[in-house]
Parts: structure tokens; C-alpha cells; sequence
């Protein structure tokens, strides 16, 4: 489950045909100054960290045929030269004990034309077709250089792992120890970093002082763009295309630039973006289009025959954001729940009766209008609405509308058609259309269709009804569902002047000690 906003899609006729979600973040080493959405995601570095990974070897200072380094930086294609040229240089003997040594899995090239070639040829598949085979390289010889054990270098508790999460730490300025660490798809550790993150360690790459590790790095990278990917990959053309400018992709959507330091911008930029839709490189330069543009570079923006593109976010504008108020209005004329308490506001003190200042209380059910339910409310627990996280009231969220008759069950079917983009689900019935009249056959869910939303990583569900459960029950099998999935409710939202779409929420609970329940000002927002 991904929390994050859409950047552009792709139409055709006007009508979209691609939506492309995802985040970008631009860092210029001491914050954040531009990124698409507020809270950012988490994800694999996976090989957006080689320049690191690679700095971490130790070995950037030697002269010896510092070209054979180059591809240690990238994630290269094995195209037919760059194939020969690798096999050149690993046909020395002192590598045959290291090429022995690789845990990593044998395939055939990236590279289509030498895919073809080698297969027609009868080559066998080999660790020397990995776009990660000059890495696990360099790794191993620092290794050896080092007196590691040369068996166990993917295992994270390894010196040289040890070694790159200190660098890491130090570049980021901040303590790492406790980051979650994944096994990427060379079987090497792989840290989980936030994008901001991942955008400060390129321009920490951008910003390099002139002959340190790094700097060398830098330049290597800057002089060898066809080493750093291959023909027609997306980062070596972008550095084909800008003087002064380092591109890497990453697996996945992930695509990492460094701006070295210029006029504009003194201490260089680093820039990230991460698209969901796996590999495909070609949608992460499409969605950095804009930015790129408007740093005057020239970005990769052509598009197939009959495609236009329309973009979700305006490069270092001003977010305008459209605010949609989802809390019906509390007075004394709106519907509880038959038997509780009405919502009733006594005044103390008026300045319209020429009293200096106004003063009211109230008197309500917690369960009134917009509102949230603590644990208590339903389970045998003392877990009221103070101890509940703020984190499941505010974050990324997706409206959606099922539409079924009054009196009738949400049922799992009625989800499962559906594309789940956020880990917070609105459902809009239009069953309870007026909050100031209680109407008792209003649409609500069944246990199953609950479950079947915790088991998709949901952490809230709202509805635009009194509950989650139908009116008549006692079981309240819906609300036990969502204590089984550590799901969050907000009941009572008003999503008719809404429509269907990814939206930020903001609906969190008063800090009520031991309450069942707490009314929220829920609001919805969205980049304009």
C-alpha cells in the first residue's frame, strides 16, 4: 500500500489513459525546497545507492584503469561494447578467485541488440550480464584489500555494511542505526530511506568538495555517462543532454539527479522522484519533465503518437490547495443517534447582551456529527480516545463511491473491484443525506468487507453514515473487525459536495481522557 499523490497522466483525445502516482522531492542540503506531497513515503534506495555503495569500497583513489570503475557507479546495460570492454578487463587472473567468490545470479544483457546476439551465439547465462556485476566487483576487492571475508559480503552484519551505514549516517546527518534494511534484488542490504533522504545524499553527490572520494565520484560519473546506464537508458541521456548534471536510475520508478553547484543554485541540488509503476524509467523522466524545464535543462519529454500529458504539481509554485469542509455543522437542530444525548450550547456570558466577552459550554453525545470511535466504545478495553495514534486521522486518503440501496451491506465483492491507492478509505453512500434528520436505513459494512480492507494494509475507513454498522445491530461485527485490523473509524462525514479521488485528510480526534468517541473537524485537501 503506497501513500502518495498523482504527478501526471497521460491522455489521449482528452481523456486519461495513464495516471502515474508517486513523489518527488528536491533537496539543496540543508531542506527540503520543493516536493510534490507533505508526508513522504518510504522505500528501497535500491540502485540509486551505488556512488555510495561504491564509496564505501574505499578504492576511488586508484589510478590503475580508472575507466574499469565507471560501471561500479551505474547499472549498465552490457551492451556489446560495453560487454567486450568488460570482459576485457575481468579476464585478468588476480580477478578469477572474486568472480568466484560473487553471489549473484546469472541472466543474459539489458541490453536488447546483445541479449540477442549472445543468446544467438550460444553464450551461456552469466553474473557478468548483471547490471550489478561491477559492483559486487568492487565490493569483493575492497574485501580482499581489506582482509574481509569474502563469503559473507551481502550479509548486513558485514564490516564493509557496517562501513557504508556510517558514510551514509554522515552524508544524511543523522543517526541511522535503527533504519529497516531490505535484501534488493542482488541479494545485497538495501536501507529504507525516505525520498527527502535520498535527495539529500544526491546533492551531498552534487556538492562534493573538489578532490575528495566523493568528488572523484562525481566526475567519473559526469565524464562517463554511457558507463552510468547505456543506449537509449534514461539517466545516461539526461547527462547526455546537461552539462553539469549526474543521473542514476533506480529499480522500480526511482530516479535520482545531482545539479552541481551553479549561480542559481550555490551549494547544488539534489533530486529524487519515485513513480509506481515499477520499472518503467521512461515515466520517472516524464514526471520530472516540469522541474527540469523550469531549472532551464532539458528534460526527456517526448511521447507516444497521439499522447498529451497533463501535470498534478507546479515546479517550485506556491502549493494552492482546494479545501473541502467534510464536518456537518453542529447546533442544536443536528441528528444523534435515537437515545443519546442531543447536542444542546449554553451561554454564560454574550458580548452581543454588552457582557466583555462571550462564553458558552455544551452538552452532547462524543458520537455527534463528524466524529471518531475509541476502542472502548465496543471492545471489553480502557483504551479511550486519548491513547488512540493521530496517525491514521492525517495523511493520504481516497474517496470512493459504492453505490447501493438504503437498508442494504457493503460487502467485500463491492470492494474488491475497486483500486485501493491509499491506506485511508472514504466510502461515500449518499445514504444519510441530511444531518439533521435521522434516517435508520443507511447503507453500512459487513465483517467481511472490513477484513478484507485490513488485509490491504487499510489503517482508517470512513463513511458518510451514523456507523460502520447497520442500525439495528447489537454484534457491532464491523467496528470488532476494525480492532482485529488496528483500523480507525470516522463516522459521520459529510462527502457529498466531493467527488472520487486522492485527497490529504485531516480529521484528528480530541484528546478526551477515557472517552468513547471524540467529534473531529474533518477537512480534505488537494493540490490545485
Amino acid at each position: 500500500m503506497f501513500d502518495t499523490t498523482q504527478l501526471f497522466s497521460l491522455q489521449r483525445g482528452g481523456f486519461s489513459e495513464v495516471v502515474v502516482a508517486g513523489e518527488i522531492v528536491v533537496h539543496d542540503g540543508q531542506k527540503i525546497i520543493f516536493q510534490t506531497r507533505d508526508c513522504l513515503g518510504e522505500y528501497p534506495t535500491r540502485s540509486l545507492l551505488k556512488p555510495f555503495q561504491f564509496l564505501a569500497t574505499g578504492i576511488t583513489e586508484t589510478t590503475e584503469c580508472e575507466l574499469r570503475l565507471v560501471p561500479c557507479l551505474g547499472s549498465v546495460s552490457a551492451s556489446i561494447p560495453q560487454l567486450e570492454q568488460l570482459k576485457s578487463w575481468y579476464s585478468n587472473p588476480r580477478f578469477l578467485n572474486l568472480i568466484n567468490r560473487l553471489q549473484l545470479s546469472s541472466g543474459y544483457p539489458a541490453d536488447e541488440e546483445s541479449r540477442v546476439i549472445s543468446k544467438r551465439n550460444g553464450a551461456p547465462p552469466s553474473p557478468l550480464f548483471h547490471m550489478c556485476f561491477s559492483k559486487h566487483m568492487a565490493i569483493l576487492e575492497s574485501c580482499q584489500i581489506n582482509r574481509w571475508d569474502l563469503d559473507s559480503y551481502t550479509n548486513a552484519k558485514h564490516p564493509y555494511h557496517k562501513k557504508l551505514m556510517g558514510l551514509l549516517s554522515q552524508l544524511l546527518e543523522e543517526n541511522i542505526d535503527d533504519i529497516q534494511l531490505v535484501v534488493d534484488g542482488c541479494l545485497l542490504p538495501s536501507p529504507v530511506f525516505t525520498v527527502a533522504q535520498m535527495a539529500k545524499l544526491y546533492q551531498r553527490l552534487a556538492a562534493a568538495s573538489l578532490g575528495s572520494d566523493l568528488n572523484i565520484i562525481q566526475q567519473r560519473m559526469i565524464k562517463n555517462p554511457n558507463w552510468i546506464g547505456g543506449p537509449e537508458r534514461i539517466d545516461t541521456l539526461l547527462m547526455q543532454k546537461n552539462t553539469g548534471l549526474i543521473a542514476k536510475e533506480g529499480a522500480d520508478g526511482l530516479l535520482g539527479i545531482s545539479i552541481l553547484p551553479n549561480t542559481r543554485y550555490p551549494n547544488g541540488l539534489g533530486i529524487v522522484v519515485k513513480t509506481l509503476v515499477g520499472y518503467q524509467p521512461k515515466m520517472a523522466a516524464l514526471a520530472i519533465a516540469p522541474l527540469l524545464k523550469e531549472m532551464d535543462l532539458i528534460p526527456i519529454d517526448d511521447l507516444s503518437p497521439g499522447h498529451s500529458i497533463k501535470y498534478f504539481y507546479r515546479p517550485f509554485k506556491n502549493k494552492i490547495f482546494k479545501m473541502w469542509d467534510i464536518s456537518p455543522e453542529l447546533s442544536e437542530s443536528i441528528a444523534v443517534w435515537p437515545g443519546d444525548i442531543k447536542f444542546s450550547r449554553s451561554i454564560s456570558l454574550d458580548t452581543q447582551q454588552g457582557n466583555h466577552l462571550t462564553l458558552s459550554s455544551i452538552e452532547t453525545t462524543l458520537h455527534v456529527g463528524a466524529h471518531t470511535d475509541a476502542i472502548n466504545h465496543f471492545e471489553k478495553n480502557d483504551s479511550g480516545i486519548e491513547s488512540q495514534s493521530v496517525e491514521p486521522y492525517c495523511g493520504s486518503c481516497q474517496v470512493i463511491s459504492i453505490n447501493k440501496k438504503r437498508a442494504t451491506i457493503i460487502e467485500k465483492a463491492d470492494l474488491q473491484s475497486i483500486k485501493l491507492l491509499a491506506k485511508r478509505i472514504l466510502v461515500k453512500t449518499g445514504s444519510f443525506p441530511d444531518p439533521q434528520f435521522f434516517n435508520e436505513d443507511f447503507v453500512s459494512f459487513s465483517q467481511e468487507a472490513i477484513e478484507y480492507l485490513g488485509e490491504q494494509g487499510i489503517i482508517l475507513i470512513g463513511i458518510d453514515t451514523p456507523s460502520i454498522d447497520y442500525f439495528s445491530s447489537k454484534e457491532l461485527a464491523a467496528h470488532h473487525a476494525t480492532f482485529k485490523s488496528q483500523m480507525s473509524i470516522l463516522e459521520g462525514i459529510d462527502l457529498s459536495k466531493v467527488n472520487d479521488g486522492i485527497y490529504y485528510l485531516s480529521a484528528i480526534p480530541l484528546k478526551i481522557k477515557g472517552a468513547d468517541a471524540s467529534p473531529v473537524r474533518a477537512i480534505l485537501f488537494s493540490n490545485g
